[in-house]
């Protein structure tokens, strides 16, 4: 169950994302609350599952990762579990959604190459419940904006 996250959460928030490295004292002097303050409620969030993570965010291009592609698949009825598990055994394959529309599923894959993502494509396409894919190629990243922005 999700607890609205009041202005000080908020805030706590906002300024790890814009200054990642900080330590909890500058966070917390930035955010005008106590130390203890902010070490408590950055614990509750983190084991709330606000906070999913402290890794760094990384440029999939300068990582080597210059095609990104989103695949609509169609899969067979009462597959949904299975097919899910086989895509997340596929690295490339970055997010899987549910989805409505003419499609059961829609992936976000990245490739280091037009030939790696046809190989990529054979693997997805390989799993006995996909019945039919569509993938479309992201020619350019327009707008890219993180959750955490919305705070």
């Amino acid at each position: 169950m999700s607890t609205p996250l009041d202005p000080t959460d908020r805030s706590i928030l906002r300024e790890f994302r814009h200054n990642p490295r900080a330590t909890l004292t500058e966070v917390a002097a930035a955010v005008g609350i106590a130390r203890g303050t902010a070490y408590s409620r950055l614990d509750r969030l983190t084991e709330s599952g606000v906070i999913t993570g402290f890794g760094p965010d990384i440029d999939p291009i300068k990582a080597g990762y210059s095609v990104t592609a989103f695949c609509t698949l169609e899969i067979s009825q009462g597959t949904h579990d299975d097919t899910i598990y086989e895509l997340a055994q596929i690295p490339e394959v970055l997010e899987i959604f549910t989805v409505t529309g003419l499609g059961d599923l829609l992936c976000r894959l990245v490739a280091t190459s037009n030939d790696d993502l046809h190989s990529i494509i054979q693997a997805v396409a390989a799993i006995p419940s996909v019945q039919r894919s569509q993938t479309q190629l992201a020619l350019h990243t327009s707008h890219r904006r993180h959750f955490s922005e919305l705070l």
